[in-house]
């Protein structure tokens, strides 16, 4: 495969030659002159590149840039006509909701929110940032290293295991996404007794799908044309040809129910699955409302379900949600077909937020500690953390061989354990109990990161990926390369121009033309 999940090859090779030879030249070339190597070689024409080639303009490629055109005259108008004062009309509503100048002001704005829940933007930043280091390591097995073997042996290490249980920290937004979507559906199941599901609906896609769909028009049509390079074709053009081919499903929320291989922007499966789980979760959330027993059965029901198919899909496919050492390419992209994408396999943590959402609700356990308890409780929150992802470590190390009955265990029980973390973290959050932490949880830090995640997630991939792809020469690995600070200031400033460039502006027009009060998307 080799455009999302690295080959892992010991030896990269870019051969420059000229434009006239075609990649059977090469691989006969190369062929003679390894043959006494008994070396066998192989050259695909679509790792071949051309500079500076013209390439046609095909009618996607001129409706995503009549598309970004549109964007940047609206901005453009937006900008120049705003004269600081609200919109009398629709139109003039919606030429403020692009201009920059306010989107601007409103993203470094960092005034508390009335409605925001404690505790969320740190969760969100704090596994933000383990899954960007995390994605960053990815992107780092593509390249040339000079100290290729030290870089693996490192990865082999007992402490990688963090990164390696990585799937624990996509679970933290399943979770923040199950409490969101369930307390702000509570809120409005007690302002109405139902649920306006035709309403929210439509602010979901507004919410997600702007952005979304920009991001794959720029990465289908646009970036291959920007530069050029050895892996350029791997991981760049291959996504472009994919994306072209299967980017319909991508536009109806179902494009993670056909595996790595056949996905635009693989690493947008988290949308798919959150979608899928927010429309359950709305005529759930009303049964539970007016039938609280068979809601509670409902609930517990499915959560169980999908605990006991996560255990049958490890040994029925024989692969592991913890990337053991030694794991295939192969196996990886199985675990991610048969479980990992999947919103039946992955429902369990996001019910757990549900619950939590409900726990806080009520109120039933809001109660008072001392301090000796309120110690004892974090101490036992971060060792349920700990043994999360530190459980498994054996399987990260040399020498390994898979088993089925831990790594189906992991798969089963990883989702739970992390969620208890989660609840017990967070209901200390919302009742005050972080003492001399509260600075750290309550950081503008991080509720400036709230404003732009949605926009990192999906950006930081292609950042990557662009770097790999022109990278023209061999390097020596350090630990330091996973912080390269040009390319995370490239994503901070990318993410941050198109939150008021995209996401803002269609929020806002959502709320001009469609929604019934100024309630902030962000939190939906």
């Amino acid at each position: 495969m080799g455009h999302r999940v690295p080959r892992y090859s010991s030896i990269l090779w870019g051969v420059c030659m000229p434009s006239s030879c075609s990649s059977y030249d090469l691989e006969e070339e190369l062929s003679q002159k390894l043959s006494g190597l008994d070396i066998s070689v192989r050259v695909y024409n679509t790792m071949c590149t051309v500079k500076n080639v013209n390439r046609p303009y095909s009618f996607g490629k001129t409706l995503s840039i009549t598309f970004f055109l549109a964007i940047i005259l609206l901005l453009s108008m937006g900008t120049i006509l705003d004269d600081g004062k609200e919109g009398a009309t629709n139109f003039e509503k919606l030429l403020n909701a692009f201009s920059l100048k306010r989107n601007l002001r409103k993203v470094f704005d960092l005034s508390e929110a009335g409605s925001r829940v404690k505790g969320v933007d740190a969760f969100r930043g704090l596994n933000a940032f383990a899954l960007l280091i995390a994605h960053k390591s990815m992107a780092m097995a593509h390249s040339p290293f000079v100290n290729k073997t030290h870089f693996s042996a490192v990865f082999g290490m007992p402490w990688a295991v963090i990164g390696r249980s990585a799937i624990v920290y996509t679970d933290s937004f399943l979770y923040l996404s199950g409490f969101l979507n369930a307390h702000n559906l509570f809120q409005e199941l007690e302002r109405k007794g139902t649920i306006d599901m035709k309403g929210r609906l439509l602010s979901r896609w507004f919410r997600l799908f702007p952005l979304f769909l920009s991001l794959m028009l720029f990465c289908t049509y646009i970036l291959p044309d920007v530069n050029n390079g050895p892996q350029w074709n791997l991981v760049v053009e291959e996504h472009s040809r994919v994306c072209e081919k299967n980017m319909w499903k991508s536009f109806l929320f179902i494009h993670n129910y056909f595996g790595f291989e056949e996905m635009c922007l693989t690493h947008t499966h988290q949308i798919g699955m959150d979608m899928q789980l927010y429309v359950a979760t709305l005529p759930l959330m009303l049964v539970l409302w007016r039938f609280k027993r068979l809601g509670w059965v409902l609930l517990v029901g499915i959560a169980a379900a999908s605990t006991a198919l996560r255990y049958l899909a490890i040994h029925w496919y024989d692969i592991s949600m913890f990337v053991y050492y030694g794991i295939s390419v192969q196996k990886l992209l199985d675990a991610a077909r048969y479980s990992y994408i999947l919103p039946t396999h992955r429902a369990t943590i996001y019910l757990i937020g549900v619950v939590m959402a409900y726990v806080m609700r009520s109120k039933k356990f809001n109660f008072n500690l001392t301090d000796t308890q309120v110690r004892l409780l974090w101490a036992a929150t971060f060792g349920v953390a700990a043994f999360t992802i530190v459980s498994p470590y054996r399987m990260g190390l040399e020498g390994y061989q898979y088993e089925h009955f831990p790594a189906a265990v992991f798969a089963a029980l990883s989702p739970i354990l992390w969620g208890l973390f989660m609840c017990l973290s967070h209901w200390a959050i919302c009742n005050d109990y972080t003492g001399v932490g509260t600075a750290f949880v309550e950081s503008r830090a991080f509720k400036f990161f709230n404003k732009i995640a949605y926009a990192v997630y999906l950006t930081q991939f292609p950042i990557f990926f662009y770097n790999v792809g022109v990278q023209r020469h061999a390097e020596f690995y350090t630990p330091l390369l996973l912080m390269h600070v040009p390319e995370m200031l490239a994503i901070l400033m990318v993410s941050i121009l198109a939150t008021v460039t995209i996401e803002m502006p269609f929020n806002q027009v959502y709320r001009i033309y469609f929604g019934k009060s100024q309630t902030k998307l962000k939190d939906k």
